[in-house]
């Protein structure tokens, strides 16, 4: 349908509408293309100027008239117009919404095209009016029938097909106006207008079916993934220094292998080089002797000349120099390096240091910790579930948290998360059970942040689903604004069967195909209470 429409749109009107040349969209009616009775918000024509086709009531005291709401993959549009009567000027009120981001559509052309029952079509088109947003055609139909309106918006590359379905032209205007619907149909909604729609931040969504999973809360740290925290120590005493390329600062980056730092060992004394290198020599001798010493008295309690207690105390005398030895060859290598600028402190992994703890100058001891690093770029969320909701986990389908002071939810789901282990023991101590699930950190979260996790159950829910952000919060009860077309919504009580990250599942009060309002639902709320809580009206 879209291609026939495009092909009608440039083939036949390549004089009046410019440019035609980008993509198309597809026709999806989520709503359907709802029609309704007269409009109930009094427009009049005072905020448009010299605009003369606004709408106002007709001879009959009824008012604007057919009223019009129908969505494609890119855009809504909210259109209200008289009923047809030959020869009668029958003016569109076209409001056009771009859906990826809810503003208005200010440039670019609109057709309105008749079609069908016998009759040739019959095309009509016009540009933006003074209002961003409001497309003004004006449809003067010749022919008497049932006709299928379709508008078609060219805004630059983007070309947008709403087909509204079946009207009749009628003979007379008499019979026109006779043919709309009562008033009453109307009452209770709560008129929230496109202008103020326009101005705040507004979005609407449509109730889909979906599958959601019952869900436990449990506290939550996100910790490094193994291999991803290090801590650095000094490898000597002596006198922290800074590498070639400064002193590290928290935040920094490094790479496996890269010096941050060095150490000058303190040599203490009167010590020397000669001297640590006679110590190392010494121990070394200490230590051959330690060695053959084990070796003879071993074989001589193989042949039984001696006791086993001597074997021992031969072996814990060589384990003694063996360590003698070890720490004197640190020692002289420690000098070595000194003479060279100090002992390099190395990054074992890739990561951001995470910890300083000395400065450029400070004194070290050996095996003081210094700094930490951390590869930010896995992390995991260890979840500390109760040992009374442990039973209820079945195998755990994944996890979203949020953090400390913050209300957005994130959803592993999205950050490729997998889970690592559920644990099959209960801690004795905390009375909890930990579940952990690793995931690619694409946000960037910090090492050791604390957060509020909920670890999805094997419980399913299969049923209509809105945002989270739609529901209003009435005195306890749970309230979302269902559309009845683009600038009307009635409040709906639901009840809410479980939340499922940024998600819920109702388990009654809207159904798939139902539209609410996703952003802004508090001001519809406010609209409810009067037209200036909410914003200011307007008139077409």
């Amino acid at each position: 349908m879209m291609r026939r429409d495009f092909l009608l749109l440039t083939g036949l009107l390549s004089g009046l509408l410019v440019g035609c040349n980008g993509s198309g969209e597809t026709h999806n009616h989520e709503d359907g293309g709802h029609s309704h009775g007269a409009d109930d918000h009094g427009h009049g024509d005072g905020d448009h100027g010299d605009d003369e086709h606004a709408h106002g009531e007709d001879e009959h005291g009824r008012g604007g008239g057919i009223v019009v709401t129908d969505f494609t993959d890119a855009t809504e549009l909210f259109v209200e117009f008289p009923p047809f009567a030959v020869g009668r000027e029958s003016p569109f009120a076209a409001h056009f919404t771009r859906l990826n981001d809810f503003t208005p559509v200010a440039e670019g052309s609109v057709m309105i095209r008749l079609a069908g029952g016998g009759a040739p079509e019959e095309i009509f088109t016009a540009g933006p009016s003074s209002t961003a947003g409001i497309f003004r055609p004006i449809a003067r139909p010749r022919h008497a029938a049932m006709r299928e309106v379709t508008v078609i918006l060219q805004s630059g590359d983007l070309v947008s097909v709403h087909q509204l379905g079946n009207f009749q032209v009628f003979e007379t205007v008499a019979d026109a106006d006779a043919s709309l619907p009562d008033e009453a149909a109307g009452e209770g909604l709560i008129a929230f207008l496109k202008e103020q729609q326009w101005q705040v931040d507004f979005a609407t969504a449509p109730v889909r079916e979906a599958v959601l999973f019952h869900s436990v809360r449990a506290p939550a740290t996100l910790e490094p993934a193994p291999g991803g925290d290090a801590t650095l120590t000094a490898q000597a005493e002596g006198v922290v220094l800074a590498a070639e390329d400064g002193f590290p600062e928290i935040g920094d980056s490094v790479e496996p292998g890269q010096v941050i730092a060095r150490i000058a060992p303190n040599l203490g004394g009167e010590r020397d080089f000669a001297s640590l290198l006679a110590e190392r020599d010494a121990a070394r001798a200490a230590y051959s002797v330690a060695q053959a010493e084990f070796e003879r008295v071993e074989g001589l309690f193989e042949a039984g000349a001696v006791a086993q207690s001597r074997v021992e105390q031969a072996s814990a005398d060589l384990e003694t120099t063996r360590a003698r030895l070890s720490a004197a060859q640190a020692r002289l290598e420690g000098s070595q390096g000194s003479l060279e600028g100090g002992v390099a402190v190395r990054a074992p992994v890739a990561g951001r240091i995470a910890r300083v703890n000395v400065g450029p100058g400070s004194y070290a001891q050996a095996g003081e910790q210094l700094f930490r690093i951390v590869d930010p770029s896995r992390m995991r969320l260890v979840a500390q579930v109760a040992e009374i909701d442990a039973p209820n986990l079945g195998q755990p389908q994944g996890a979203w948290f949020t953090l400390l002071g913050q209300d957005a939810a994130y959803d592993l789901a999205d950050y490729g998360g997998r889970l690592v282990a559920a644990g099959g023991a209960v801690d004795t101590v905390r009375r909890t059970m930990p579940v952990i699930f690793e995931f690619e950190n694409a946000s960037g979260f910090a090492a050791g942040a604390l957060a509020s996790a909920r670890v999805r159950t094997s419980r399913r829910f299969d049923g209509p689903v809105i945002p989270a952000s739609a529901i209003v919060d009435e005195a306890g009860v749970s309230v979302v604004f269902v559309m009845e077309d683009g600038e009307n919504w009635r409040r709906q009580p639901i009840r809410i069967s479980v939340r499922d990250g940024d998600l819920i599942g109702v388990a009654s009060g809207v159904e798939p195909g139902d539209r609410v309002v996703s952003q802004g639902a508090y001001l519809v709320h406010l609209a409810a209470s009067g037209p200036a809580e909410a914003g200011h009206g307007h008139a077409h």
